[in-house]
């Protein structure tokens, strides 16, 4: 049953529309502040600054605070459970579209005098508590999110087994001493949890007296209203002070503290959107249950257009209940409105029309179509040709390694169709840096045609401005293009009985690696690792760009020697091609084909764009084009979160389509008239190489592969019955029809790469004074509340993507037989880690860079202490005498970037740097051994070598002690 209670929480915005409590009566609006000048408050306490008033002139909420995604609710009757703010800066405009906040971030807690740091400890003075939260709809628990706090389980409302680790770091903000505590996550919070944040009177202010809740939550919690619109946040904000003193009262029977702060904030579920983006039919369930109840809420709304959301939920329940009356003969229909009549028969009419079964029918019509899943996408390859004719293998000694392996390896460019989930740049270029994803419109028109044809009969629920957001409560985004775009494919020559080569005599590939590369470098960064890669592990390795990068600059790539894509060119080739073709026995090619040059855009994933000084687009030719300089963008967050989005999505159909590339352009066909996939094979392996940011959108991909989450789905709508399937079983299901096998990778290998991405940034050397100075320039500088809370939303946007919420599922695959990740010690890229050393005035951050990323592989592989390497991740460092199996996390020396590693070495061994000797960094020394990991890693070697051509390159972190298992503080 709907439970009426709903929104009774809920609360209008405190950012310019306190006018929408005024009501008319008497004292409507009246002494909103409680700006309080009461002579017997004793201001030498120490208070949190929390005004909880959302009419105040100031309000002053934890940045994470539930009151702001609850304050929608009576402002239209859109409300979909996302922050509301008025405020027009790239946080505010996140904010406006977040269903929860950060399972990583570290938010700040201020207050307005100085505290007693050695008072402040997590779990005895500051606790942060997992609550237990009931659906709001009994009989559809996943229509709504858990967002608002109404839904507590008041008899059961902790869940104290699953209480996560975390610091309470006393800081400085804004200026004054000692006068915030910073809530630091140690491992990432569960995603869409509801919590409890509490901090008690035994912490003490630096002149030793206890500190006492805000003058602004006592007088509205405990005081007169003065306005009467404000009592749904009074009975919050009693029920949190309730929550937290009984807890405590059961927590610490002797000597009980108070609460002198309590509030709830709720995690977002943003991980469901690329989680339904490789299996929707995890959430088909979910999505039933929000069609069915849009479609009542509709009902009721179409005949009541002026009520708010929170009015529509009391009044659905209330017209539910006079439908059910008046059904059983026992409501008198004179005693209706002509509104309330006409809302039950619109809900007869939905009953009737939206049922189990048409749900589950209209869902099913739109997958492969208006529901995204990865599938095998149109290709082309042109004739290949030998690695040795690339610019840079010209240029080689002939006696050089890479130069000798490219002499049995080929190369083959082409290109890829791929669906477009951001926005395509438009006639300036704005849709780049101005576009996110948004809900599918597309899957809201079709299931509404299938299911009463020529009838809006539901709609999903909008936020206020009318927007369909996607994000955990929604995880459907709307397509808005297709794109064919280039890749690379550097593959074995393949040797015969009477000719063997490296790869034997068997005459087919031994598998296929899906090579991903870092930020504002390009697809030939795969090259030289590639053709090594290739000729010693008779692999195919495909790479293709990161979204907003590719091939350009004055040599035409990072690493000359590979071809720009040409969208004429394409197409009068593939032209020519399907005018060979049969138009009957080959219509499926032919479709295909046609598909890939008829897509809305054909090129470099660029754009032909490159940024400004002020971050925005500008149109160039190739040799002005600066490749990703527009994929991190802190003016436009969710723009930043969806470009890691958009790579990982490009994976999942790379990955789906690796069985049919067909590395000929001759297209020469079978007897059965099909054309022959050549990369597949019974005994066919698919494996992951990712470097930098390659690594981290490598990361959630690998996990979305190979993570071993089961999902209850119905596998037989006939009767019902149910099973629990992974995301990798739920994507063959979906391609079962079709005769394909979605992959699961037999390794994962990530190079120099890191999570927690918006700390990573703050901490990297390399990229962190663009963005610094950026906010500087606009008054946010590190060291402010400010600061901390834009870098808080901006996690909370970036949280859908981040390695660090797929890692421990990651470490837990047991598909996943061989699993590698590297760090360069000292690296000035990724940072190594932030916790103990955070970069200049930064706060500490645990959970950012390379070796808290090896820590939660590391838990999710059964580990408890990575530094000692005894279990989950092996240890491959200086004082490594021999190689150990898979897992492993291997260190090398980055003491002189010039010469032993850099952060680049991985894919650029010989370097211009303009700090080395002669204006070059050469570190082919450690590339090799890099290489050499990496193909044992593939090969599923015994052992990942530290042998004596490796060792000298090997170095020791003198940090790793410090990684997050460890629970060590700065």
């Amino acid at each position: 049953m709907f439970k009426k209670t709903l929104i009774s929480v809920a609360v209008a915005s405190s950012l310019g529309l306190s006018g929408c409590f005024d009501s008319g009566d008497s004292g409507a609006n009246a002494n909103p502040d409680y700006r309080i000048n009461d002579t017997t408050i004793d201001r030498s306490i120490v208070r949190p600054i929390y005004d909880p008033n959302p009419i105040a002139e100031e309000p002053a909420f934890p940045i994470n605070a539930d009151l702001l995604l609850l304050l929608g609710a009576t402002q239209s009757a859109n409300f979909d459970f996302t922050g509301l703010s008025t405020g027009t800066s790239p946080a505010d405009d996140a904010l406006n579209r977040l269903s929860g906040f950060s399972t990583s971030g570290a938010f700040t807690l201020k207050f307005d005098g100085s505290l007693n740091p050695a008072s402040v400890q997590a779990g005895a003075t500051v606790f942060l508590l997992p609550l237990n939260v009931a659906p709001a709809i009994d009989s559809a628990p996943e229509a709504l999110p858990n967002t608002n706090p109404s839904g507590i389980d008041q008899t059961n409302p902790f869940d104290l087994s699953a209480l996560p680790k975390f610091r309470a770091d006393v800081v400085s903000v804004d200026g004054s001493s000692n006068n915030a505590i910073r809530v630091v996550p140690l491992e990432p919070l569960k995603t869409g949890q509801k919590y409890l944040v509490v901090a008690t009177n035994d912490i003490v202010g630096a002149n030793g007296k206890p500190i006492a809740r805000s003058v602004q939550d006592v007088a509205l919690a405990d005081g007169v209203l003065g306005n009467s619109a404000l009592g749904n946040v009074k009975s919050l904000l009693q029920a949190s002070d309730a929550l937290a003193n009984g807890f405590l009262a059961q927590a610490i029977p002797s000597n009980t503290p108070e609460s002198a702060l309590a509030y709830t904030f709720t995690t977002n579920a943003d991980t469901e959107v690329l989680e339904a983006m490789m299996a929707p039919a995890a959430f088909g369930s979910a999505l039933g249950q929000k069609i069915g109840f849009t479609a009542q809420l509709k009902a009721v709304r179409d005949n009541f257009p002026t009520l708010n959301f929170s009015q529509l939920t009391e009044k659905l329940a209330d017209i539910g209940e006079k439908a059910a009356l008046l059904g059983a003969g026992e409501l008198d229909p004179a005693t209706l409105t002509a509104q309330e009549l006409a809302a039950i028969t619109a809900l007869v009419n939905v009953e009737e029309k939206v049922t189990p079964a048409t749900i589950g029918a209209a869902i099913q019509a739109e997958v492969g179509d208006t529901i995204h899943v990865p599938q095998p996408r149109p290709s082309f390859f042109y004739d290949t040709k030998s690695a040795t004719e690339l610019t840079t293998i010209q240029g080689l000694p002939g006696d050089n390694t890479i130069a000798l392996a490219a002499q049995q390896v080929l190369v083959s460019q082409g290109a890829i169709t791929l669906p477009y989930f951001q926005s395509l740049p438009g006639e300036t270029g704005a849709g780049i840096v101005n576009g996110s994803w948004t809900g599918s419109t597309s899957l809201e028109a079709g299931l509404n045609e299938t299911l009463s044809p020529g009838e809006e009969i539901f709609q999903f629920l909008r936020d206020i401005d009318g927007q369909l957001n996607v994000n955990g409560y929604f995880p459907f985004p709307e397509q808005q293009a297709t794109t064919t775009v280039p890749v690379v494919i550097f593959h074995p020559v393949l040797g015969t009985a009477a000719e063997p080569t490296s790869c034997g005599s068997t005459g087919a590939v031994q598998g296929a690696t899906i090579f991903q590369h870092g930020v504002t470098v390009d697809r030939s960064v795969s090259m030289l690792p590639a053709i090594l890669l290739a000729q010693s592990t008779c692999q195919a390795v495909i790479a293709i760009d990161q979204p907003l990068h590719g091939l350009a600059g004055e040599t035409i790539g990072t690493v000359p020697g590979l071809e720009a894509l040409d969208p004429a060119a394409l197409t009068a080739t593939v032209q020519a091609v399907i005018n060979t073709l049969d138009p009957t026995a080959d219509a499926q090619t032919i479709g295909a084909l046609t598909a890939l040059i008829n897509a809305d855009y054909i090129g470099e994933r660029h754009f032909g764009y490159t940024a400004n000084e002020s971050l925005q687009p500008v149109a160039a030719d190739l040799a002005n084009v600066s490749s990703g300089s527009l994929f991190i963008n802190p003016l436009n967050m969710l723009n930043s979160r969806d470009n890691v989005r958009q790579g990982v999505v490009d994976l999942l159909n790379v990955a789906a389509s690796l069985q049919t590339f067909n590395l000929s352009s001759a297209f020469q066909l079978s007897e059965e008239g099909s054309t022959p996939p050549v990369l597949a094979g019974a005994d066919f392996s698919v494996n992951f190489v990712g470097h930098s940011l390659g690594g981290i959108s490598g990361t959630t991909f690998s996990s979305l592969v190979n993570g071993e989450d089961t999902y209850t789905v119905v596998v037989d709508p006939a009767t019902g019955t149910t099973a629990d399937l992974t995301r990798n079983a739920l994507a063959n299901q979906a391609l079962a029809g079709a005769g394909f096998t979605y992959p699961q990778l037999n390794s994962v290998v990530l190079h120099n790469t890191g999570g927690q991405g918006t700390r990573l940034i703050e901490n990297s050397p390399t990229i962190s004074g663009r963005i610094l100075n950026g906010l500087a320039a606009a008054g946010v500088t590190q060291g402010s509340s400010a600061f901390e809370n834009f870098f808080y939303i901006f996690q909370s946007a970036v949280d859908a993507t981040d390695p660090v919420n797929f890692a421990v599922e990651l470490g837990a695959s047991t598909s996943t037989s061989s699993l590698l990740i590297t760090e360069v010690v000292g690296d000035s890229t990724v940072p190594n880690e932030a916790n103990v050393n955070p970069l200049g005035s930064a706060f500490s951050a645990p959970l950012a860079g390379t070796e808290p990323l090896m820590a939660l592989l590391d838990i999710g592989l059964g580990g408890t202490s990575l530094a000692d390497g005894s279990e989950g991740l092996g240890i491959i460092d200086s004082s490594a005498t021999s190689g150990l199996p898979a897992p492993v996390a291997s260190f090398f020396n980055g003491a002189n970037p010039c010469s032993d590693a850099n952060h680049g070495t991985f894919v650029a061994p010989v370097a211009p740097n303009e700090q080395c000797p002669g204006g070059v960094a050469n570190t082919s020394g450690a590339f090799a051994a890099m290489v050499t990991q990496t193909a044992a890693a593939i090969s599923g070697a015994p052992g990942i070598p530290a042998d004596a051509t490796i060792l000298p390159f090997l170095g020791d972190s003198p940090t790793l002690e410090n990684a997050l298992d460890q629970d060590q503080a700065q």
